[in-house]
């Protein structure tokens, strides 16, 4: 047993070395006493004002109205910026710039029950005179399909049946009118080459 107590606290009494408390000491730096390293990144670096970042919205107003109906896949439509882009309290696009979308897909409505669609996204914009692409959401809108309202003819007090007619309503196309506004957002960050 004294031999059990003996070998347990000479381990136990084993110290490190000047150069292990060193290490540990370098290790257990906060980050703002260590030296900077020159391939890192500084933290407060600011980011570039001209970059405009992935998710900024885009409001635009369409130039000329689009149906499903009259387009094709390929086609391309024009807008206007309809809110300037601001990053950073600057304006880096402002409201009225020029925008080109272009038609996804397209189907013109076949039938009562089989309505039109439309998917649309935009593809550039110009600023300071220089077009600039761009890879936005898409937008997708769908015709509504067939809807029936029945309507009571002759309901006088003579009249012991009414006679029913059938208003058959459907709006078949996507229609959007010249001025409508669409919400787009950026799928990857553009430089405004401003």
């Amino acid at each position: 047993m004294l031999m059990a107590t003996l070998l347990c606290s000479a381990a136990c009494s084993h110290q490190v070395g000047a150069s292990g408390l060193a290490d540990n000491a370098k290790r257990d730096q906060l980050p703002f006493d260590r030296v900077s390293e020159g391939a890192g990144i500084s933290p407060t670096k600011r980011f570039d004002l001209d970059e405009i970042p992935a998710g900024t919205q885009l409001n635009v107003r369409l130039q000329l109205p689009l149906s499903s109906g009259g387009v094709r896949v390929g086609d391309s439509f024009s807008a206007v910026l309809d809110d300037p882009v601001i990053v950073g309290e600057k304006t880096i696009v402002p409201r009225g710039a020029l925008i080109t979308g272009s038609v996804m897909a397209a189907k013109a409505s076949a039938a009562p029950h089989d309505p039109g669609y439309l998917r649309l996204t935009l593809v550039s914009m110009v600023v300071n005179g220089k077009t600039i692409p761009l890879r936005t959401s898409s937008i997708f809108a769908k015709g509504i399909s067939y809807i029936s309202s029945p309507t009571i003819i002759g309901s006088g007090l003579n009249s012991a049946i009414g006679s029913e007619s059938s208003s058959n309503h459907f709006k078949d196309d996507v229609r959007f009118s010249t001025g409508h506004r669409l919400t787009f957002r950026l799928a990857q960050p553009i430089q405004s080459q401003g």
